[in-house]
């Protein structure tokens, strides 16, 4: 999953591509995005797809196993939740 973001160079041109793509369309979904780093959550053998719209899974790690959903869901989720300030969210 993921088509619309598969190139981005960074955060920033990822958060870009997604609203060229009409996937994130509030500002306060851009902000909150652009502000957390998604590569920040990669472990190392994964930070080389950190700013690609595609999702992630790892096959082995401490504490374990994970799975990063591409950025295009996770726009699209935030997007749908209208979450409000004092609100969290949490994959």
């Amino acid at each position: 999953m993921g088509l619309a973001a598969s190139s981005g160079h960074d955060n920033d041109d990822l958060i870009d591509k997604l609203i060229d793509a009409n996937i994130v369309v509030t500002h306060r979904v851009e902000i909150a995005l652009r502000l957390v780093d998604r590569r920040r959550f990669f472990p190392v053998e994964g930070r080389y797809i950190a700013y690609k719209d595609l999702a992630w899974k790892s096959d082995f790690g401490s504490p374990g196993r994970i799975h990063i959903s591409a950025p295009c869901i996770y726009g699209n989720v935030l997007e749908c939740l209208d979450l409000q300030e004092g609100n969290s969210f949490l994959n």
